[in-house]
């Protein structure tokens, strides 16, 4: 018989601005060039024509990544479905089997004076590990998650 469940999921979402060119911001949301900016960053296969992040982009990141807290997921596969660098907008959908979905959403916009980055994270539980791991990403965490982002960003794009 088939389970119909009503989703436990928690979405988060931040703006944070950056003194740098919009093309330039989204061009590191990319699973090839984010090894440019953060340095926890890891993947096992990128599965991409260009060799960068496109539409139907997909790669994989190993087990035992830390998502929030002393946490640690199984290895996790991401399929980017929508991608356009003519309106720097891009999705990808995250699925670590057994645990959870996660859609991230990511835009790009120039201000006057560089980028503004807006990043929105849904995690979606398939299981009550996935609760646990929903529940693990906080306000706060997230908060946290995207000052990394902001640091790094600004770190390397300014060098």
């Amino acid at each position: 018989m088939i389970a119909v469940e009503k989703p436990y999921r928690a979405k988060h979402a931040a703006r944070f601005e950056l003194a740098a060119a919009p093309d330039a911001v989204f061009a590191m949301m990319c699973p090839v060039r984010e090894y440019e900016w953060e340095p926890d960053w890891t993947t096992n296969l990128i599965l991409s024509d260009s060799g960068l992040a496109e539409q139907d982009c997909i790669f994989t990141t190993p087990a035992g990544a830390s998502i929030a807290s002393d946490e640690k997921s199984e290895e996790a596969i991401w399929v980017t479905p929508f991608h356009d660098p003519d309106a720097r907008r891009l999705t990808m959908i995250k699925v670590t089997p057994k645990e959870c979905v996660t859609r991230l959403d990511i835009g790009i916009d120039e201000t006057a004076d560089g980028a503004a980055v807006t990043a929105s994270y849904e995690h979606t539980a398939l299981s009550d590990r996935g609760r646990a791991i929903v529940d693990a990403h906080t306000k706060e965490s997230y908060a946290a998650l995207m000052a990394g982002w902001r640091s790094a960003l600004e770190a390397h794009l300014s060098g």
